[in-house]
């Protein structure tokens, strides 16, 4: 996980965790910055692993990487995890993801790529209301909740390592990149 994801997890739970003594409910301010600052953490995990699969890892695409990045959007992402978030692979995008030689038909979606998807779209949602909606009732355990739930697919996500899992998270990148469409 690169080091900016990591330093937002724990900003995140810094904004909710109590000093010592403290008592009482949180302020909603803290709540609903450290449910905006989750979804970032997932949001930059996400750009760097999708500039890390497509440009690659070595110091010299630094700036290609960072270039790549600028150009996806939360609205792509969105577009894209909404094809993810199945036990199958949308349709219309299901040849991405499939293996040479694999019979046509459905596709089934990698357990680790569903939790990613999932947990990105509801992370997404409740960031915006907590950035936008503040008639939004959101509690500590509400930010509890989404960071456990991003740490874990993240945490899938790193520990999916085998050929196909690599594929997938391959796919994953190209349909990002692709800001979820490709062309029919």
């Amino acid at each position: 996980m690169s080091a900016f994801s990591n330093d937002l997890l724990r900003a995140s739970a810094r904004l909710y965790s109590r000093k010592k003594g403290q008592k009482g409910p949180l302020k909603s301010a803290y709540i609903r910055r450290s449910i905006s600052t989750t979804y970032y953490a997932l949001f930059h995990f996400i750009l760097d692993e999708s500039a890390s699969q497509i440009i690659g890892t070595s110091h010299r695409f630094l700036q290609r990487r960072r270039l790549f990045i600028r150009t996806l959007s939360h609205t792509g992402l969105t577009t894209a995890f909404s094809k993810l978030k199945g036990n199958t692979i949308d349709k219309s995008v299901e040849d991405l993801f499939r293996l040479h030689g694999t019979p046509a038909g459905s596709v089934t979606t990698p357990i680790f790529v569903k939790n990613l998807a999932t947990a990105y779209l509801d992370a997404k949602a409740k960031r915006e209301d907590a950035d936008y909606n503040l008639s939004a009732s959101l509690s500590e355990t509400d930010a509890r909740q989404l960071r456990r739930r991003v740490k874990k697919a993240l945490k899938d996500w790193e520990a999916a390592n085998s050929q196909a899992d690599r594929d997938a998270k391959s796919a994953v990148s190209l349909l990002v990149s692709l800001k979820g469409r490709l062309r029919d």
